[in-house]
């Protein structure tokens, strides 16, 4: 029996190995974030330490079901009933400024689409 552990790759890895003419743009950046799907239907926002530096609570969606919209946080579009809307108190605001987002319902198939933490960056941005 092998006790060596196996050799992992990240998602990045693999894209440069097995697709090597794969536009940068799609190319999985390093993520210094994860966010977590929670049974409420909120979202935790964890930093690379496993901290949370954000919760994203989850509002009632309005509008037409099928109206197309976009997640900003993978960049996937689909029907309204698909995706959630999503907010986040802003930093040392008492509860009086929040920021929001889409996303889609499925937390964990947003995260594995999820290329980048630009649109991480700006919720957490405290200077807005």
């Amino acid at each position: 029996m092998n006790d060596e552990p196996q050799q992992t790759y990240t998602a990045r890895e693999i894209v440069l190995e097995l697709f090597p003419a794969t536009p940068e743009r799609l190319i999985p950046g390093p993520s210094g974030y994860a966010v977590t799907g929670l049974d409420d239907g909120a979202r935790e926002v964890r930093d690379a330490d496993g901290d949370v530096v954000a919760r994203l609570l989850p509002l009632t969606s309005s509008g037409a079901a099928d109206t197309t919209i976009c997640c900003d946080l993978c960049g996937w579009s689909g029907a309204r009933r698909h995706l959630t809307l999503l907010r986040s108190e802003v930093a040392g605001s008492g509860g009086r400024r929040w920021r929001y987002l889409t996303a889609c319902r499925d937390a964990d198939s947003c995260e594995a689409r999820r290329l980048d933490d630009v649109s991480l960056e700006r919720l957490l941005d405290l200077t807005g």
